[in-house]
């Protein structure tokens, strides 16, 4: 025999009819006491028909290359990379910001930044804050310390910032 004899018998981790606290069970988590599987979970839901041509347009590019960073030739960009380890795969990466003022960042973004003594973009930050602002699609893998969690969450705000609110 060998295997689980639970494979396939999706109420086993459900709670079964033991009422216990598992997935659509009873018992812990404001779980309920009904007991039972929940086999009926969901069945009050009405579908949802997608008129996509009513949903509010989602902006993406709040990215705006700065004329310094266009007169960098793509040599300086190559080997600005290699000399911080930088390793990047895809197609139209974008070059590298060195300085706050060229990664166009809104200016309550960029005031904070300098408020907070900050000099200069760390090198995930130089390289991840173009990716991003453009909507990119980007893994970033860098040590502790280095700037990760600016590198996403300035242009994560700046993202959320401007999308449109629906009510």
């Amino acid at each position: 025999g060998g295997g689980d004899s639970r494979y396939g018998d999706r109420s086993s981790y459900r709670g079964g009819d033991r009422g216990g606290g598992g997935y659509g069970g009873g018992g812990s988590f404001g779980g309920g006491g009904r007991g039972g599987g929940g086999g009926d979970l969901g069945s009050g839901l009405k579908t949802i028909h997608w008129d996509i041509s009513r949903l509010p347009v989602f902006e993406k590019n709040f990215y705006i290359e700065h004329p310094a960073v266009v007169a960098r030739p793509d040599s300086f960009s190559e080997e600005w990379r290699r000399q911080k380890e930088i390793t990047v795969i895809g197609r139209g990466v974008p070059k590298p910001v060195l300085s706050f003022e060229e990664a166009s960042m809104p200016e309550y973004v960029l005031r904070e930044v300098l408020k907070q003594g900050f000099t200069s973009p760390s090198p995930i930050q130089s390289q991840g804050w173009p990716m991003a602002l453009l909507g990119r699609d980007m893994i970033g893998i860098s040590a502790t310390g280095s700037g990760k969690t600016l590198a996403f969450l300035l242009p994560a705000m700046i993202h959320i910032n401007a999308q449109v609110l629906s009510v």
